[in-house]
């Protein structure tokens, strides 16, 4: 393996300063680790005294005690004694080749093995929290670098940063297919619905009901329906389809950006593996990568034409999307064309082209949402802007029971490209002109102030997803500068600047810590229960006397788990959930009016609940489903069962259920 990073990308990285960065790291994620190791143990009601937690806290406390003292040593310039002693520590030039290549595989094998190990058998579900696993990841991929290092001669930090990107990699991907499981209920709160409303594109030969199209995040579901084409495949391949999606389409996004920055070798593939990571940490969505890679295949600043055509596709695929999406893609083809292109002698004629990306992108998206929106059968056009009526919850912006807070997570995951972007701009303003900068902070800014004020409408906050688009902007212009692809104001390209050990560092750890907490254990369940519970739905449908609504769990007829039971297409889960946040009163007074007349025999939902929730995570999303949905319900109807694999219950109609309450009334 031959690893080269380009000259000018980086400042040269000695082993003192990879000895300083690792230290810090450890000793950084010691403290954090002490701190979340206590309160988990606490939150147990176990005393840390007497449990062998104690033991773990005082390894963290030793490592922060001894690399607060190696820190202090290496820090002397007249001293570089620790890093000779280290250094000799892992010299193994006396070794023949054979056993110093049995020896890096086996360390290699080692590392690895021990933060699976850590993760499932020693911390498991007792200590989930990030901090402790990181602090494992750290030294084992210490070992691993040693490893490596002996089967290649690299130096330390070239070794340990491809182990970081490597592992980056290999977490995001086990993490999107942990998931993938036979189990014919719901993993998780919304997964039923996405297979159901994926299943709408295919409704007549699945159901035998002409079905309108899903309304919300419509291309997402396109995506998710290209398997029901194909008939009969289980459920278990559409899980393992949306696998796919995620890491097909952001590995295509990825290797796309790394080469428009012309990039070759070991250098490109260390952006790719990183733009991977970065984006999951978001995560910047499946389809959002569509218009991604568009315009990263397609946008040319030296062939204009081209570059409308795929911004007007991208655009079209953005306006079926979501209506923040609209300009994203004209906004990042306006961004390639002024980082490549340069303002000199050209005055109003050099905005012409991202005057036509924005006009143009912004019609096309519009046309594709009235596109849409014709071919999908909704009566009601008012449900594709309920996010247009729903609350905004400024407090998702700090922190809060779901989140670190909105504002505090997008400072974490963009501090290394702001800093290095300060870094590589040092002394190079003047040679691009001032609105060439001005276009470019905008671009950011927008973005970025257009995904808070997304995360905080009520059903977001919950993670950065919503700031996706600015993720994506911010890469591409940081990475542009990054390997020199910037055409100055005489016609050159810029030079590159350097960036510090530092700050590369954390560029690749914290997406790391934003993979490793998804590393989980494959999903269990029991076959034999489910079945039963299956067996359990079938017996009351089967009997019932009317109509059957299942609330959620129809994937159950999508995948044929059910049969011979007409479905009941209205008031799906999503869909009510979209109706209570918004305060959509003419579509719920529908649901009052069905509850009241007692239309369906039976409902299947998951236990409903009278009290508003006053702490803790969603509370408002709660609360409003408890007031428009759950109590309704409840008043209405009664629960009779509750299955034993999950909280899925079956309610009957209570007597004088007419006389409920509306609560847009009260």
């Amino acid at each position: 393996m031959n690893i080269v990073v380009r000259k000018g990308m980086m400042k040269p990285v000695s082993a003192r300063n990879f000895w300083q960065i690792f230290i810090t790291s450890t000793v950084l994620t010691s403290g954090f680790a002490v701190v979340q190791t206590v309160q988990r143990i606490s939150s147990l009601d176990v005393s840390i005294w007497r449990s062998k937690w104690i033991l773990l806290v005082a390894l963290f406390a030793l490592n922060i005690l001894l690399g607060i003292f190696v820190l202090i040593r290496l820090s002397r310039a007249d001293d570089p004694r620790w890093v000779e002693k280290i250094e000799a520590l892992t010299d193994f030039a006396r070794l023949s080749n054979p056993v110093k290549k049995s020896l890096g595989i086996f360390l290699i094998l080692l590392g690895f093995s021990l933060f699976w190990i850590f993760r499932f058998f020693i911390f498991s579900r007792a200590l989930p929290q990030v901090a402790p696993i990181f602090w494992v990841f750290l030294w084992a991929g210490l070992i691993q670098s040693f490893g490596l290092k002996l089967l290649s001669a690299h130096k330390w930090h070239i070794a340990f940063a491809f182990l970081v990107v490597a592992h980056g990699i290999i977490y995001q991907i086990y993490a999107s297919l942990n998931v993938v499981s036979a189990y014919p209920f719901s993993i998780g709160y919304s997964e039923a619905s996405r297979h159901y409303y994926a299943s709408m594109f295919r409704a007549e030969l699945l159901y035998r009901l002409d079905l309108p199209f899903p309304f919300l995040h419509p291309t997402r579901y396109m995506l998710l329906s290209l398997p029901f084409w194909v008939n009969g495949l289980p459920l278990w391949f559409h899980r393992l389809w949306q696998a796919i999606l995620w890491f097909l389409l952001t590995g295509t996004s990825s290797i796309l950006l790394a080469r428009r920055l012309k990039l070759n070798g070991w250098a490109a593939f260390f952006v790719a593996a990183w733009a991977y990571v970065y984006f999951l940490q978001g995560a910047v969505y499946y389809h959002l990568h569509v218009c991604v890679i568009l315009i990263l295949a397609g946008v040319s600043s030296r062939n204009f034409w081209r570059s409308l055509i795929f911004v007007m596709l991208a655009s079209f695929w953005a306006g079926m999307s979501r209506v923040n999406w609209f300009p994203v893609p004209a906004m990042l083809a306006i961004a390639i064309y002024i980082l490549e292109t340069s303002l000199k002698d050209k005055g109003w004629r050099y905005w012409a082209a991202p005057f036509a990306y924005g006009a143009l992108g912004l019609i096309v998206a519009a046309l594709g949402q009235i596109f849409y929106i014709q071919i999908s059968g909704n009566a009601d056009v008012k449900n594709f802007g309920s996010s247009f009526t729903s609350d905004l919850l400024w407090n998702r912006l700090l922190p809060n029971d779901i989140f670190s807070g909105v504002i505090i997570g997008v400072l974490f995951v963009s501090a290394p490209l702001i800093v290095s972007l300060a870094q590589m701009l040092r002394g190079k303003f003047p040679h691009i002109h001032p609105l060439r900068w001005l276009a470019l902070l905008g671009l950011i800014l927008l973005l970025l102030l257009g995904g808070l004020v997304v995360s905080v409408k009520i059903g977001g906050g919950g993670d950065l997803h919503n700031i996706d688009a600015y993720l994506v902007m911010l890469a591409l212009i940081a990475t542009t500068f990054f390997a020199g692809n910037v055409q100055s104001e005489d016609g050159r390209q810029l030079a590159r600047g350097e960036i510090s050990a530092w700050v590369i560092a954390a560029a690749l750890l914290i997406p790391l810590t934003y993979a490793i907490p998804r590393v989980g254990s494959f999903y269990r369940y029991d076959s034999t229960a489910a079945r039963k519970d299956i067996q359990t739905l079938q017996r009351y449908a089967e009997t019932s006397s009317g109509e059957v609504l299942f609330v959620t769990e129809r994937q159950l007829f999508t995948y044929g788990e059910l049969k011979n039971i007409p479905m009941t297409p209205e008031y799906e889960q999503i869909e009510l959930m979209e109706f209570a946040m918004s305060g959509n009163r003419a579509e719920l007074e529908k649901f009052y009016a069905d509850l009241s007349k007692n239309r369906f025999a039976y409902i299947i939902a998951e236990e409903q609940k009278f009290t508003l929730q006053k702490t803790g995570a969603f509370k408002e999303e709660n609360n409003a489903w408890v007031k428009y949905v759950g109590a309704p319900i409840l008043c209405a109807y009664k629960p009779i069962e509750t299955l034993t694999t999950t909280n899925i219950q079956v309610f009957v109609p209570r007597p004088n259920s007419s006389k409920c309450k509306n609560p847009f009334l009260k």
